[in-house]
C-alpha cells in the first residue's frame, strides 16, 4: 500500500502524460517522403549550387583578367583593380564553401582553392621559398606538382596584399606568379562547374530503377535514394555553422579582446575576415530557405516541427542583421565593442547550430561522422 501523500502517482501520471504527447508528437510528425526529397534535391542544384559555382567562374575570371593587366601596364590603379576582383571572386567562393562533397573534392581541389586554416604556416614558408627562384616557369606542370597552398586565395592574397610592392614590377617573380595562380583559380572553377552537370544527374537519377541494357555509365548510380543524396546537402547547411564559429571566430578572438589575434583570421590582409562570414551565412540562409517550391524549411514545416523551421529563420536573420553593422577589422587585435558583437555571433551560432541539429531528427537524417571533428 501507498503511503499518504506519496509522489509516486503523481511522477506516474506525469511520466505517462510525457509519453503520451511524445506519441502524439511522432504521430503528427512524418519525415520527407522520398519523392519530396527529389524535388528538394533538383531546387537546390538549380537555384543554389550551380548559380553561385557560375558566379565563382565569372568572377574569377574577371580576376585573372586583372592580375595579367597589373602584370602587362603595373600601376596603383591596375593594383586597386586587381585587389578588388580578388575580393569579389574570394566572396564568390566563400558563397559556396560550404558545399564539401562533388566535384570540389576530386583531387583536393576544395583545399587547393583555400588551404585554410594554415596551423603551420605552410603556405608562407613554401611562398617564400617558391619567390627565391628566378627560373621557375608557372604553368600546368607546375601545379600538377606545386603543394595545395601555393596554389589558391591565401597565396594570392598574399601576394596582392603583402608583397604588393613588388607585384607591381612585371619582371618580378610575384607578379607572374600571383597572375598564373588567377589563372589557375579560374580553370579549377571551371571545371568544378563543369563537372557539376555530371553530379546533378546523380542526384537526380538516385532511386530511380536500372532498365535492362542500360549502357554502364547509366546502370551505375552514386546515390541509391533522393534522401541519401539530400544527406549531403544538409551535412552542407549544418557542418559548416561549427566551423564558422570555431575557426572564423574563436580561434582569432582569443578569450578577451586584448588577447585576440586577428592574424588568425580568415583573410586578414585584404581585411575580408567578417566579409567571409557574411557571405557564409547567407549561403546557408539560402540553403535552408531560399529554394522553390521546395526549401529545408518547408518540408521541416510539412515535417510538423513548423515551430523550430520558424525559429531557425529567425535565427539566421538575427545573426545577418548584426554582422551587416560590424565594420571590417582593419587593425591586428579588435575594438572592445567589436569583440562583444562577435561573441554574441559566436553564442547566436551556437544556438543555430543546435536548432539546425534538432531540425535533422525531425527530417531523419543522419549526418554521420564529422570529417572537421578531427580539426
Amino acid at each position: 500500500m501507498l503511503p499518504t501523500g506519496s509522489l509516486t502517482p503523481v511522477l506516474l501520471g506525469v511520466t505517462l502524460f510525457i509519453l503520451g504527447a511524445g506519441v502524439v508528437h511522432a504521430a503528427s510528425s512524418q519525415a520527407p517522403s522520398e519523392e519530396q526529397w527529389h524535388t528538394l534535391n533538383n531546387a537546390i542544384i538549380e537555384q543554389h549550387v550551380l548559380p553561385r559555382y557560375q558566379h565563382l567562374a565569372d568572377n574569377s575570371a574577371v580576376m585573372s583578367q586583372q592580375l595579367a593587366r597589373l602584370c602587362a601596364t603595373p600601376s596603383s590603379d591596375n593594383l586597386n583593380a586587381a585587389q578588388t576582383s580578388f575580393k569579389t571572386a574570394q566572396a564568390s567562393w566563400q558563397g559556396v564553401q560550404h558545399i564539401q562533397f562533388g566535384p570540389v573534392t576530386m583531387l583536393m581541389r576544395n583545399h587547393s582553392l583555400q588551404y585554410w586554416p594554415d596551423k603551420k604556416n605552410t603556405g608562407a614558408k613554401q611562398l617564400k621559398s617558391i619567390l627565391k627562384t628566378t627560373d621557375q616557369t608557372f604553368d600546368d606542370e607546375f601545379f600538377r606538382s606545386a603543394s595545395i597552398s601555393l596554389k589558391g586565395f591565401p597565396a594570392l592574397e598574399r601576394l596582392l596584399f603583402a608583397n604588393n610592392k613588388h607585384i607591381q614590377d612585371s619582371k618580378a617573380v610575384e607578379c607572374s606568379l600571383a597572375a598564373a595562380i588567377a589563372q589557375h583559380i579560374h580553370e579549377t572553377s571551371l571545371s568544378i562547374q563543369s563537372e557539376w552537370t555530371e553530379e546533378a544527374r546523380q542526384i537526380s537519377l538516385a532511386g530511380q530503377k536500372v532498365l535492362p541494357g542500360a549502357s554502364h555509365v547509366a546502370a551505375y548510380q552514386v546515390y541509391e535514394t533522393p534522401s541519401e543524396a539530400a544527406t549531403e546537402f544538409m551535412k552542407s547547411l549544418v557542418e559548416p555553422v561549427e566551423a564558422i564559429r570555431d575557426n572564423k571566430l574563436l580561434k582569432p578572438l582569443a578569450a578577451s579582446a586584448e588577447e585576440s589575434r586577428w592574424k588568425k583570421s580568415e583573410s586578414w590582409r585584404s581585411e575580408q575576415s567578417v566579409n567571409n562570414i557574411q557571405q557564409n551565412l547567407a549561403a546557408l540562409h539560402e540553403l535552408y530557405s531560399g529554394t522553390q517550391p521546395s526549401s529545408v524549411k518547408t518540408l521541416l514545416e510539412a515535417a510538423g516541427d513548423k515551430l523550430n523551421a520558424h525559429a531557425i529563420e529567425a535565427e539566421f536573420n538575427l545573426i545577418s542583421e548584426e554582422l551587416k553593422n560590424i565594420p571590417a577589422v582593419t587593425q591586428l587585435n579588435v575594438t572592445a565593442d567589436t569583440y562583444q558583437t562577435l561573441m554574441h555571433t559566436s553564442d547566436q551560432l551556437k544556438a543555430l547550430q543546435g536548432k539546425l541539429a534538432a531540425a535533422m531528427q525531425t527530417l531523419n537524417i543522419q549526418l554521420g561522422f564529422n570529417s572537421r571533428d578531427g580539426d
